[in-house]
């Protein structure tokens, strides 16, 4: 065996002189992971600053090797669990070790297929309340920005989901403070640690102290309503009230139930939202995908609402969000820190805080050597024949290996049945003129949110 090169040896680009490509990092960083693997291919070493190395990860051999076969030497990076912990606290994605697996096996109940085909009904009657309000617009050729929309209507079906709560009547605060909050965690990952410690009353320390108040108010109230027997429901908030560990007969305490729920509250609304916003719009740049799309619907469902039954007959709608995942995955980067000493890719690395292994969803979902003429829309990506014999490793939006999303059925199911009632009332089209950009925060929004025209495909739609 050739004797491992050293961290130094790994190929990359130069950079700046000190910083590196930290300025990249921080301003452009779609571009430049894909600049960065188109030259220098599977494995490429960017300088942060003097001391810190990012080894980012395209290949599926490589990504295997650090998310299955050597999970055991990986875990989740010190500064992005520090930097997400206000918001997050010690919830399934901050959280490691014995606490995680735990965590994992006492949540798993509550994500079966038949709990979460119970909650089919709820996401359909939410979808109906949108496009009633939809159709109820004054003015129904003033752009809507379906982003919000979006963002509003899956809080609203997690809220149900994990609560058996109504947020709606909260959405705009919540909506806001959840928007600060992602805004200030994205600020933090990228500051590399260089900010001012939560004690210190800046201004924005200030504005982000607000914002977790905010967020910490409407979900401490919540379970401490049901703690009371106030509310009742036999949703995800219950399964985790009830769950018991085997070994010790410990229940969630309401910190621990508070960051589980901020967690699921957050994945399960923030990631669907901007995949079905950015699902939205490339129907409306591929009116022949979305003819397709909207003849499945109405072929399978006749007209009728659709229920979690018809969703295995809805496989081309499937398909389209498949897709868009791969374009514009929600979750577009994942990150390791290697805690035991390894040989990557031929490179020896040691047990170090300041080497970060990432995986850019992003760029990895366009390596024309996994996805053929990989800026191209195609759902038929996605059919059994064309995923025959893709690696496992190629197409991440819900991460992998064992900490592969929890809710990733929840959010499939979810975004097929919001999907095929849309299609079945609605067009949305471009806005003329307008301008859509993603914005790499800590998930991949339509940057300024995305203003669409509703049209409605029936008098009485």
């Amino acid at each position: 065996m050739p004797e491992a090169r050293t961290l130094g040896e790994a190929p990359g680009p130069r950079g700046h002189w000190f910083w590196g490509s930290i300025q990249e990092r921080r301003h452009s960083p779609l571009q430049l992971f894909l600049r960065a693997h188109q030259e220098y291919g599977d494995f490429v070493r960017l300088r942060m600053g003097p001391t810190i190395s990012l080894l980012s990860l395209t290949g599926p051999e490589l990504i295997k090797h650090v998310l299955v076969d050597h999970a055991d030497k990986y875990g989740k990076p010190a500064g992005l669990v520090r930097d997400a912990w206000p918001v997050l606290g010690n919830g399934l994605f901050t959280s490691s070790g014995d606490f995680w697996k735990r965590q994992r096996r006492l949540m798993q109940p509550a994500f079966h297929r038949e709990r979460l085909a119970a909650l089919a009904g709820s996401m359909v009657e939410a979808t109906q309340q949108m496009l009633a309000h939809w159709r109820a617009r004054p003015s129904p050729s003033t752009p809507l920005d379906v982003s919000a929309e979006m963002m509003h209507l899956t809080m609203g079906i997690v809220g149900r989901a994990l609560f058996s709560t109504d947020v709606s009547g909260t959405a705009n605060r919540v909506g806001q403070a959840l928007t600060v909050a992602l805004a200030e965690t994205n600020h933090r990952i990228l500051s590399l640690g260089l900010y001012a410690p939560d004690f210190i009353p800046t201004p924005r320390n200030r504005v982000f102290r607000r914002a977790l108040d905010t967020l910490d108010s409407v979900i401490f109230d919540i379970i401490s309503r049901r703690r009371a027997g106030q509310t009742q429901g036999d949703d995800l908030l219950g399964t985790l009230m009830a769950a018991q560990d085997a070994d010790t007969g410990e229940r969630m305490t309401d910190a621990q139930l508070r960051d589980e729920a901020m967690t699921l509250f957050l994945a399960g609304h923030e990631t669907t939202a901007n995949a079905l916003s950015w699902m939205w719009h490339l129907l409306a740049q591929h009116p022949e995908v979305e003819a397709r799309a909207r003849a499945e619907a109405e072929r399978v469902l006749g007209g009728r609402a659709p229920t979690a039954q018809d969703i295995p007959q809805l496989r081309y709608l499937t398909q389209v969000f498949e897709e868009t995942m791969r374009l514009y995955p929600p979750a577009w980067i994942t990150a390791r820190q290697p805690v035991k000493e390894d040989v990557l890719a031929g490179v020896q690395l040691p047990a170090s805080p300041r080497i970060v292994v990432v995986i850019p969803a992003y760029a990895l979902h366009r390596n024309p050597r996994l996805w053929p003429d990989p800026e191209r829309f195609d759902p038929e990506r996605f059919s059994p024949e064309q995923s025959a014999g893709r690696p496992r490793m190629a197409y991440l939006p819900f991460g992998g290996g064992q900490r592969l999303c929890i809710g990733n059925s929840f959010a499939l199911m979810e975004a097929t049945l919001i999907t095929a009632l849309v299609l079945q009332h609605f067009r949305l089209r471009a806005v003329p003129g307008h301008a859509v950009e993603p914005e790499p925060l800590v998930t991949l929004r339509p940057r300024g949110g995305l203003p669409m025209l509703v049209e409605p495909l029936h008098a009485s739609a």
